[in-house]
């Protein structure tokens, strides 16, 4: 036998927590108990057999130890495919507009003015959901829209494709699930009613950044008006509609401080319906992405947070093998307004760095073999296939593969940050405590 790559050994509570990255399971030791596996790790698990049978036996029936013929890579790759070559489902994105109602600093999109969908581009998008929706083995179809901002147009251009959507699901008895990533300005009584009046659910990303006076200099609609007030007014009326709102809390180290009063405003929302369509969730700005002390006051802003009776999430929690990103997946194109095909949306949307395109009948073609080389690119950066958190991270997604393997250099997602590493699963031990305490609860 020998000691899966996948095993870690962290101080916890007093004990030592033994976690395995792709079973996903820990177990508790003592000291004594560690110091015994950590001695049998050196002079060959084997002799644990001997020495602790018990224990030796508990490890080989939890996959702690692997028979030594197992190739612990090929499982995570067999895993890996399984999921993202999964057939009944898939994932569309459409840009409605790469327009803005505002200019955020951060943005990595090329803002394009008056850009929208044509009528013939929307018939072409509609061709594209009717075929998709009447495929053989088809059972989950998830329609997003992000931007630029998805709600400039709403009425004339995005009603339009969900019509088509709900109706083709429907017919074909699909699964289904609508979202917007939004700034949530141009939220209004309208959008509600919309959605409410054809019995369709949707859920919201709108973002903030930081608390009113950090958000309004980054978000204003004029030098003397900013967009905090209005889209916390939004969200509410979301909430109170019981629309789902994961609010993204978009940080940096000048405006985390005093981010826990946003959980104030909706003190007049009652609890139940906070708990069930409000979760606040904080992002670090990846432009001030930097390694300190910030994580110090993020977690005491998540605990007042708590406190305040609102749902928060903050913890990097990587499962990129079992819940890979949506671009990871086969099924899965984002549309932009003028036909241009993309896997990802965190990138410029620029007709040059295209995938491929909208075909006038409504097929994705897709452009110097992009969608099997973009498939078949994960696990060829040598750091990942010697890392034990490789089956939570994987190098990231294939988008970091493609830019970083065609490039020829090697990577490391945490810049080969051990303590980073650790970090991450201190929080897939946490988790697994704070669900198994829950279910005893």
């Amino acid at each position: 036998m020998k000691f899966s790559q996948f095993n870690s050994i962290i101080p916890y509570s007093g004990k030592f927590a033994l976690y395995n990255a792709f079973a996903q399971k820990v177990i508790f030791l003592d000291t004594d108990l560690k110091d015994i596996l950590q001695a049998a790790i050196h002079e060959g698990v084997d002799e644990l057999q001997h020495v602790h049978p018990s224990f030796y036996e508990y490890l080989v029936k939890k996959a702690f130890l692997v028979d030594n013929d197992v190739d612990e890579i090929e499982k995570v790759k067999q895993l890996s495919k399984s999921i993202d070559e999964n057939p009944d489902s898939f994932i569309l994105t459409i840009n409605p507009s790469m327009n803005c109602n505002f200019k955020c600093w951060y943005c990595y999109e090329t803002h394009v003015k008056n850009s929208r969908l044509t009528p013939e581009m929307i018939d072409r998008i509609n061709a594209f959901i009717t075929q998709t929706a009447n495929q053989e083995g088809m059972n989950y179809f998830q329609l997003a829209f992000f931007g630029g901002e998805p709600l400039l147009y709403f009425q004339k251009e995005v009603v339009p494709l969900i019509d088509t959507y709900i109706r083709e699901c429907r017919k074909n008895n699909l699964q289904t699930g609508i979202s917007f990533t939004t700034n949530g300005y141009l939220i209004n009584q309208e959008f509600i009613d919309y959605f409410n009046n054809n019995n369709i659910s949707c859920t919201l990303q709108i973002t903030l950044d930081g608390y009113k006076e950090k958000h309004d200099l980054v978000r204003f609609v004029s030098a003397n008006k900013g967009s905090y007030d209005k889209i916390i007014e939004n969200v509410k009326l979301l909430i109170s509609n019981k629309f789902f709102v994961r609010l993204r809390i978009n940080y940096t180290d000048m405006n985390i401080e005093g981010s826990h009063l946003i959980a104030q405003e909706f003190d007049s929302i009652p609890y139940e319906l906070r708990q069930q369509f409000l979760m606040m969730d904080y992002h670090r700005v990846w432009q001030n992405d930097a390694i300190d002390n910030t994580f110090l006051v993020l977690d005491n802003n998540v605990g007042k947070i708590q406190e305040m009776g609102v749902k928060v999430s903050s913890k990097y929690s990587p499962n990129s093998v079992r819940e890979s990103c949506y671009a990871d997946k086969r099924n899965s194109a984002v549309i932009n307004y003028n036909g241009d095909l993309f896997k990802c949306t965190a990138r410029d949307f620029t007709t040059a760095k295209r995938a491929g395109y909208l075909d006038s009948d409504g097929t994705l073609v897709w452009e110097n073999d992009y969608l099997e080389r973009r498939m078949n690119i994960k696990f060829k950066n040598k750091p990942c296939l010697s890392c034990k958190i490789m089956p939570l991270c994987n190098g990231g997604c294939s988008q970091h593969a493609m830019e970083h393997f065609e490039s020829g250099s090697e990577y490391c997602v945490h810049s080969g940050d051990e303590n980073e590493k650790m970090r991450i699963i201190k929080t897939k031990v946490d988790e697994i405590v704070n669900r198994v305490s829950a279910e005893k609860v």
